[in-house]
C-alpha cells in the first residue's frame, strides 16, 4: 500500500511537470496564452467578441451581434378594382342603399360584420394608403479566423468565418393607428363575398346596363396590390384575421464572411486595443420577402359600352352569371362560393412581378442584394 501511494505521488508529480512543460510550450508558441474581450458597434449592430491567438499568425474570434429594433415608416397603397379605397370609404353609403334596394336584411345572420364595417368606416379617414413600420430583427453568433500575415506588423489582419442566426432578419407590420381602416376592409371583403348569395338578382347588372352603378361590382375586393403572378393573374393581399398586414424578410441561417481588420494599442501596457473591421457577409442568394393572405385572381380588364353596359372581362362567367374577384357560381347550381385562390407564404422576390409603388421599388432593390457590408469599430481589453 505504501509503495502504491509513493507511485501515485510520483505519477502526480510527473503530470504536474508535463502540464507545466505544456503551458511553457503554449506560451512560447503563443497558443491560447492570452484572451482579449471586446465590444464593437457598426453595421452589424452592437457586438461582443472574445479572441485568442493560435500561434504568431492566426487568431480565433467568437462573438455575438445584435441589431437594435428601430422603425422606418413607409406608406403602401390599398386599392380596389376601381382605384384607391378612399373612394370606397366615401361611397360606402351607396353599398348600404343597394343592399336595402334588393331586399337584403342587414340584421340577418352573417351580416353582423357589415353593420360593424359601416360604423367603422364612418370614423375612418378617406385615404388610399396604409402606413407600415419596417424593423430589422437581426441577431447572430459569429466565428472568425484572423490571419496576421506580416511578421513585423501585427496591426493588419485578414478574416474569414461565418455568422449564424435566425433566418428572419427584418419584418414589417401595419401601424396600430391603421387597425381601424384594416378592420373595415376585412369586414367589407367579408360582406362582398356573401353579396351574390343573399338573394341578389345577378342578371340585372348587364341586362339593364347598370353594371357601373353596383358598388360591390364596381369596387370588388379591397387590398394591397402586389403586382402579378407569372401567369398574369393579379396578386392582392388582404389584411389578416388580426386586422394587420405583415411581411418578413429571410436569408440563409449560415452566412459566410470575409474581410480585413486593423488593430492598434491604446495603452502603454498594451492591454487596451482599438479594433476596426471591414468586410462583407454573404447572404447565399437574394433575400426572400414572405407575405400571407394573397388572393390570386383574374386580372382581365372590365369593359363597358358608353351606356355602362357590361361588355367583358372579370365579373361574369361563360353563362353570364355574375361573379366577382373572390366569389363565383358553383357549376350547375345557382349557389355562389369562394372564388380565387388564397395563398400564404408568397415570396415577393421570386413569385411575383411588376409590384407597383414603393413596395415594388423596395423589392427590386432587395432582389439585387447578395451581400451585407460590415464596418465596425470596437475596443478590447486583454484579461490575461
Amino acid at each position: 500500500m505504501k509503495k502504491f501511494s509513493i507511485f501515485l505521488l510520483m505519477l502526480s508529480f510527473a503530470a504536474c511537470l508535463l502540464a507545466q512543460d505544456r503551458a511553457s510550450v503554449m506560451k512560447e508558441k503563443n497558443i491560447l496564452n492570452h484572451m482579449d474581450v471586446g465590444v464593437n458597434v457598426g453595421t452589424m449592430g452592437i457586438g461582443i467578441d472574445v479572441a485568442m491567438p493560435v500561434g504568431d499568425y492566426v487568431r480565433i474570434r467568437a462573438g455575438y451581434n445584435y441589431m437594435p429594433r428601430f422603425t422606418i415608416n413607409s406608406d403602401f397603397n390599398v386599392e380596389t378594382r376601381s382605384g384607391g379605397i378612399g373612394n370606397l370609404i366615401n361611397k360606402v353609403g351607396r353599398i348600404d342603399d343597394k343592399l336595402a334596394e334588393y331586399g337584403i336584411d342587414l340584421n340577418s345572420p352573417g351580416f353582423e360584420e357589415y353593420k360593424e364595417m359601416f360604423e367603422k368606416f364612418r370614423n375612418v379617414e378617406a385615404k388610399d394608403y396604409v402606413t407600415a413600420g419596417m424593423k430589422p430583427c437581426m441577431h447572430q453568433f459569429k466565428l472568425m479566423i484572423d490571419v496576421l500575415p506580416f511578421r513585423n506588423n501585427k496591426h493588419w489582419s485578414f478574416t474569414a468565418g461565418f455568422f449564424a442566426g435566425p433566418s428572419t432578419v427584418a419584418d414589417a407590420c401595419s401601424l396600430d393607428k391603421e387597425t381601424l381602416i384594416l378592420e373595415g376592409i376585412n369586414a367589407y371583403n367579408g360582406v362582398y363575398a356573401k353579396y351574390p348569395n343573399e338573394g341578389i338578382n345577378y342578371t340585372w347588372l348587364h341586362t339593364d346596363g347598370n353594371a357601373k352603378d353596383d358598388p360591390f361590382y364596381r369596387y370588388g375586393v379591397a387590398g394591397f396590390n402586389l403586382g402579378t403572378f407569372a401567369d398574369g393573374d393579379k396578386a392582392l393581399m388582404i389584411p389578416g384575421k388580426d386586422n394587420k398586414a405583415r411581411a418578413e424578410m429571410q436569408v440563409s441561417k449560415i452566412r459566410p464572411y470575409i474581410g480585413f481588420g486593423y488593430n492598434t494599442h491604446l495603452s502603454k501596457n498594451k492591454k487596451w486595443q482599438l479594433n476596426v473591421d471591414a468586410g462583407v457577409m454573404f447572404l447565399c442568394g437574394a433575400p426572400k420577402i414572405y407575405v400571407d393572405n394573397v388572393y390570386k385572381i383574374d386580372a382581365s380588364p372590365i369593359r363597358f359600352d358608353d351606356s355602362g353596359k357590361y361588355l367583358g372581362g372579370i365579373g361574369f362567367d361563360d353563362d353570364d352569371f355574375y361573379y366577382g374577384d373572390i366569389v363565383g357560381r358553383i357549376p350547375g347550381t345557382y349557389t355562389y362560393g369562394p372564388y380565387g385562390e388564397l395563398r400564404n407564404h408568397v415570396d415577393l422576390v421570386r413569385d411575383l412581378k411588376d409590384i407597383p409603388g414603393k413596395a415594388g421599388n423596395a423589392v427590386d432593390f432587395i432582389s439585387k442584394v447578395k451581400v451585407y457590408p460590415n464596418l465596425s469599430i470596437g475596443i478590447s481589453y486583454r484579461i490575461f
